[in-house]
């Protein structure tokens, strides 16, 4: 009995730590990204996610929470991407869901040296727009028209690659479109 008790514990706890067997459905690839108006934690400047993916060829909303230590390393891979795709119009928007401690995030993003904006969503309202709420990690790349091209819940052990290459297709789908309007 103490060993189905066990089991039982573990299944339930391995489901919170990698999201939920029911519950909402997640977000799809092709679908149209939930847009928010959140403020920037460093700056306080509101975020106006719409606007953000109309003016860039791809914008990438990474959802995290301090309490997830892989969060911290995934921010860190984050940060290594979007220095490789700053000077182009790529954006990366953070978006933390923890309910508090906005001076621990604040110091540990300028600890570990995060540059890209992030944004603070206390009440969860982005991050239950984008169904992460379960998870405490997942990251979207975003076209300019709004639409998810990248939809990944968890941590993935290549979050370098995934960005990298859905960002790339994305500029190049932007590209080409830009092109046939100029014809």
């Amino acid at each position: 009995m103490k060993t189905i008790a066990f089991l039982l514990a573990v299944a339930v706890f391995a489901g919170c730590a990698h999201g939920p067997a029911t519950g909402p459905t997640r977000l799809k690839v092709g679908e149209r990204a939930p847009v928010f108006l959140l403020n920037e934690m460093r700056t306080d400047e509101q975020i106006d996610a719409g606007r953000a993916f109309r003016n860039n060829m791809a914008t990438v909303v990474v959802i995290w929470s301090m309490t997830c230590p892989t969060c911290r390393e995934a921010l860190l891979e984050c940060e290594r991407v979007y220095q490789k795709y700053n000077k182009q119009t790529v954006l990366f928007l953070g978006v933390n869901f923890d309910k508090e401690n906005l001076n621990g995030i604040r110091a540990f993003l300028k600890s570990e040296g995060i540059t890209f904006p992030i944004v603070w969503d206390p009440r969860a309202r982005a991050t239950r727009a984008y169904r992460a709420l379960d998870y405490t990690f997942s990251a979207f790349v975003v076209d300019r028209d709004g639409q998810l091209k990248l939809v990944q819940y968890d941590h993935p052990p290549n979050l370098e690659l995934l960005l990298a290459q859905s960002i790339d297709r994305t500029i190049a789908e932007a590209l080409k479109g830009t092109a046939g309007e100029k014809r």
